[in-house]
């Protein structure tokens, strides 16, 4: 057992960066390139945000890693069409 303790600003810095940088993509992306690389944004920013929020996942429960890649994934797509819609 890990003795980490999660680390929940780094968690919210990498949240709002993985946000930050899908705005930056879809701003200078077609909207067909920007799909590719939203789901590979989301993936690598879900993925460092639930790994500072739970340092020592234990593979008994890695269905939690897909479950929080797809909300992460989730609110970057309704944040993107708030975006493309003003």
């Amino acid at each position: 057992m890990s003795t980490e303790k999660p680390a929940y600003v780094f968690a919210i810095a990498f949240g709002i960066a993985g946000i930050v940088l899908a705005w930056i993509l879809a701003s200078i992306l077609p909207p067909n390139i920007f799909h590719v690389f939203a789901g590979a944004v989301g993936a690598i920013f879900g993925v460092l945000l639930i790994s500072r929020l739970w340092p020592a996942l234990p593979l008994g429960k890695a269905h939690l890693w897909g479950a929080a890649l797809i909300a992460y994934n989730i609110g970057l797509s309704l944040l993107e069409r708030v975006w493309l819609a003003s």
